[in-house]
């Protein structure tokens, strides 16, 4: 339920819902505060998505899927005994549906950015580092003020990851895997 703000009854449910009474920059603005449980399932979940979109993981260093719009690409950027750093890369149909115009440019508006996902196989969690090779996403976190240059809000890795997630199911959703077929010595 929205509450206006500046209200007496905006702090009350505010503290009843374990709101700070910390003000930020003596502005009269609450003190922002991660959410960490639901950060960690998402990050929890755009992990276990991952692993489904990569299988072989160890193996392999890329995957493709066709899209009902265009391809998404995942390749592996970075290796370590712990962390795998991906690129998911999504790209429209080339020529476009039948009831575009046939220009590409009419969906690029859709097609998502670039995005470099970091892979903690120990904690198996997964969190976007940066979106169309701007990173690290939301700043370093620490003394966060806004406005700021990059004009970054205080849940931008909330909301990343969120999206990420969102992305996932849909890719998982609706994605068709593209595997060559050996037929009798022969790729297809």
């Amino acid at each position: 339920m929205a509450v206006p703000a500046g209200t007496g009854r905006s702090k009350a449910i505010s503290q009843a819902q374990g709101g700070s009474k910390e003000l930020h920059g003596g502005r009269g603005k609450e003190r922002y505060r991660v959410d960490l449980p639901t950060y960690h399932a998402d990050c929890d979940a755009n992990y276990l998505r991952l692993c489904k979109l990569m299988p072989e993981l160890a193996s392999n260093q890329s995957w493709s899927y066709q899209m009902p719009d265009g391809t998404l690409e995942v390749a592996v950027l970075e290796r370590s005994r712990y962390t795998t750093e991906v690129c998911l890369q999504a790209s429209p149909l080339k020529g476009g549906s039948g009831e575009s115009s046939g220009n590409t440019a009419d969906n690029n508006w859709l097609t998502p950015p670039p995005i470099t996902v970091r892979l903690y196989h120990d904690a198996r969690m997964a969190e976007v580092v940066a979106v169309d090779g701007q990173g690290p996403v939301g700043g370093d976190g620490l003394n966060f003020s806004y406005p700021n240059p990059a004009m970054h809000n205080e849940d931008e890795r909330q909301q990343v990851n969120r999206y990420l997630s969102e992305w996932l199911a849909h890719c998982l959703a609706n994605g068709r895997a593209e595997v060559d077929l050996p037929f009798r010595g022969r790729q297809t």
